[in-house]
C-alpha cells in the first residue's frame, strides 16, 4: 500500500490520505518517517489522536483530518498515524467521521486493515470502501484457503475487488498467469509487488520515497532485465488498476508537461 499510494501520488496530481485500523504506530508511520530523526514517534497532537479529540468534542471538520495528517509528499501523500500513545482507540466510532470529511481534500483514502482486527472495524471498513484489495502471496495453501475453503470472505457481495500478489517472484511456477487461471480470476483484477530487496532495504532504511525516485529513472535496455524497473512498472500498473476499478482517469504529470 505504502508503494501503490506513492507512487499514485508521484503519477498524479491526486491528493492521497493514507491510515490503518491498527493500535498504536507500526509499518506506515515507520517506513514513511524520513523526515523524523530516528525513534521518534509523530507528534502527539496529530494523526488519530487529535482526530479522536475533535470527534469527542463534536468538533472534527474536513480542515481538522488534512490539519492533522502528515505530509509525506507535499500536496500529494499524507499519513494520519495511529496514536502516539498506549491508550486504545475507539476506532469504529471515529472511522465514520473520517471517510465522512476526507473527500473535501482528498481524491482517495487508503485504510490498512487486517483480517485479525476487531469484526465490528473490518465490516465497517468493508461496507464504506469504494474498492476492496485483496493481499495475498504465491502460496498455494494460503490461495486455497481464501479462494476455495473461505470462498472470498469477508468481502461483502457486490463489492468491486482486486488481488494483489506481495513479495511477488515472477520465476515461481505458481506465478499470476496460473494464479489467474487456477482460481477463474480476470485479468485485469489481479496486480503484484515484486519481491525486491533493495525495496525491502528501502523499507528498514526508511527512505522509500527516495527509491521510488530513483526506480522510476531506471530503463530496461534490449535483451537485458533491469530489476528496478521491472519493480516500478508492477507497482504502476497496480496502482492503474486500482483508479480505473474507481474510474479515476486522471492525466500522467509526464503526459500534462508534454501537452
Amino acid at each position: 500500500m505504502a508503494a501503490i499510494a506513492a507512487t499514485i501520488a508521484l503519477d498524479h496530481h491526486i491528493r492521497v490520505l493514507i491510515t490503518h485500523t491498527h493500535q498504536g504506530q507500526g509499518v506506515l508511520e515507520y517506513v514513511f518517517s524520513q523526515t523524523r530523526p530516528t525513534g521518534q514517534p509523530v507528534k502527539t497532537s496529530g494523526g488519530l489522536d487529535a482526530i479522536e479529540r475533535l470527534v469527542q468534542c463534536g468538533m472534527l471538520t474536513p480542515e481538522g483530518i488534512r490539519d492533522h495528517a502528515e505530509s509525506i509528499l507535499k500536496s500529494r501523500l499524507e499519513l494520519l498515524s495511529g496514536s502516539a500513545g498506549t491508550e486504545k482507540h475507539e476506532t469504529a466510532l471515529l472511522l465514520p467521521h473520517i471517510f465522512k470529511d476526507y473527500r473535501r481534500f482528498y481524491e482517495l483514502l487508503f485504510v490498512d486493515l487486517s483480517s485479525e482486527e476487531d469484526p465490528e472495524v473490518v465490516s465497517l471498513v468493508m461496507e464504506q470502501a469504494d474498492l476492496i484489495v485483496v493481499n495475498l502471496n504465491q502460496s498455494q495453501v494460503n490461495l486455497n484457503s481464501y479462494f476455495v475453503q473461505k470462498g472470498g470472505a469477508p468481502v461483502p457481495d457486490g463489492k468491486p475487488v482486486l488481488y494483489c500478489l506481495g513479495a511477488y517472484e515472477r520465476k515461481s511456477r505458481l506465478n499470476k498467469d496460473k494464479i489467474i487461471k487456477q482460481y477463474s480470476l480476470n485479468k485485469n483484477e489481479v496486480g503484484c509487488i515484486p519481491n525486491h530487496i533493495s525495496y525491502m532495504d528501502a523499507l528498514n532504511e526508511r527512505r522509500i520515497v527516495q527509491f521510488l525516485l530513483k526506480a522510476r529513472e531506471a530503463r530496461t535496455r534490449f535483451l537485458e532485465f533491469n530489476e528496478d524497473d521491472y519493480f516500478n512498472s508492477a507497482v504502476r500498473q497496480m496502482g492503474q488498476l486500482i483508479l480505473q476499478t474507481l474510474e479515476i482517469f486522471p492525466v500522467m504529470e509526464l503526459d500534462a508537461a508534454n501537452d
